[in-house]
């Protein structure tokens, strides 16, 4: 197991990670969402802490008077208590709503939309208690333990340091009256929870690159897995090399059983052979049906001989029309007068005097 790891020494590919998501492997942090709703409910908390007890104890005192002024009977304090809960409840929706949108947020930034298209199959082992007693004492699960252990710690003497230079005042706290309690219990309370969501939030931002450094290392891949899939993508190239030699025959015998059909062939006149057909009906400018060079070269003019098409040197214009112009395309412009002379020689010889259309 251990050389399968270090063979793995590539970062994994596109389609490993597609792969990876599609089975519900994703790099998350349950620490993230966690600092998120703390974060939001702190700053909630500070923005609407003012607004919403002035509201609570509007409620209460129109609680009160009614409950002072009226007959309380079964009916009227059972509504007494519906009014009550609604006021309460019209406060607390809202912040809970907020810190809920947030902490889903928070879990959709790390994964997105995921949605698994394979399921995982039901295995028993799961339900053995040696196989969980083994997940327990794992590697992953100790790291766990002293993960969370090392938070405890870190959260706690950041909460005590936070309110250090106000512990002394803490005694006498005891002497205060309950609306001058109140204020000051609020702002230690809100000061450390500040602190401590700081605290958490870096360690979820760490958690979190830890987790990214985990899922990228569990799917690497080694040189070889990344050779397969580029060949299973991209296709053997053996393959692809052997499709495009075919494409090349079957280019060059649909070019060849084309020069029977030229006019004239002309040449340099050992290495290049460029066939040329003009229909003075159907064309503007003779049209280049075959052309090649070396072996090409030699067939096209061996099949030019045995239908009998003229053959004629002329390495300027051989050699232009063989570098210039693709297969299927008319000769340019420039080349008219040049390739009109051959063509007179030709229907000269044949006794046939066509002539081109100036373009």
């Amino acid at each position: 197991m251990a050389d399968q790891d270090a063979n793995k020494t590539e970062k994994a590919t596109a389609k490993r990670k597609a792969e990876a998501r599609k089975k519900g492997q994703v790099a998350i942090s349950r620490e993230v969402p966690t600092a998120v709703t703390l974060l939001g409910g702190v700053a909630l908390l500070t923005a609407l802490t003012g607004p919403a007890l002035e509201s609570l104890t509007r409620a209460m005192r129109e609680w009160l008077q009614l409950a002072m002024h009226t007959q309380l009977t079964t009916d009227s304090f059972y509504g007494l208590m519906v009014k009550l809960s609604f006021d309460s409840l019209t406060l607390i929706l809202p912040m809970v709503g907020c810190i809920a949108v947030l902490g889903v947020a928070s879990h959709l930034a790390q994964t997105g939309f995921l949605w698994r298209s394979e399921v995982t199959p039901f295995d028993l082992t799961r339900l053995s208690p040696v196989a969980g007693f083994k997940r327990m004492v794992s590697v992953r699960s100790a790291v766990e333990v002293i993960k969370s252990l090392i938070k405890v710690t870190i959260i706690g003497t950041i909460a005590v340091l936070s309110i250090r230079h106000e512990v002394r005042i803490l005694p006498d706290l005891v002497t205060y009256d309950l609306p001058d309690l109140l204020p000051i219990v609020g702002h230690l309370a809100m000061k450390m929870a500040l602190w401590i969501a700081l605290s958490i939030a870096v360690m979820a931002v760490l958690d979190y690159l830890y987790q990214r450094y985990e899922w990228e290392r569990g799917l690497r891949m080694s040189r070889t897995e990344v050779k397969t899939e580029h060949r299973e993508s991209e296709g053997d190239p053996q393959v692809k090399s052997r499709i495009r030699t075919l494409q090349r025959d079957i280019a060059r015998n649909r070019m060849m059983a084309a020069v029977p059909k030229a006019d004239v062939v002309i040449t340099n006149p050992t290495h290049i052979a460029v066939a040329l057909q003009y229909d003075q009906k159907a064309m503007d400018a003779p049209v280049v049906v075959a052309k090649g060079a070396g072996y090409i070269a030699e067939r096209i003019k061996e099949i030019a001989r045995e239908h009998g098409i003229t053959v004629v040197e002329d390495k300027f214009v051989a050699r232009t029309l063989y570098k210039l112009v693709d297969i299927g395309r008319q000769i340019p412009v420039d080349l008219y007068r040049a390739v009109a002379e051959i063509l007179a020689l030709v229907y000269r010889a044949k006794g046939r005097v066509p002539s081109m259309k100036q373009g």
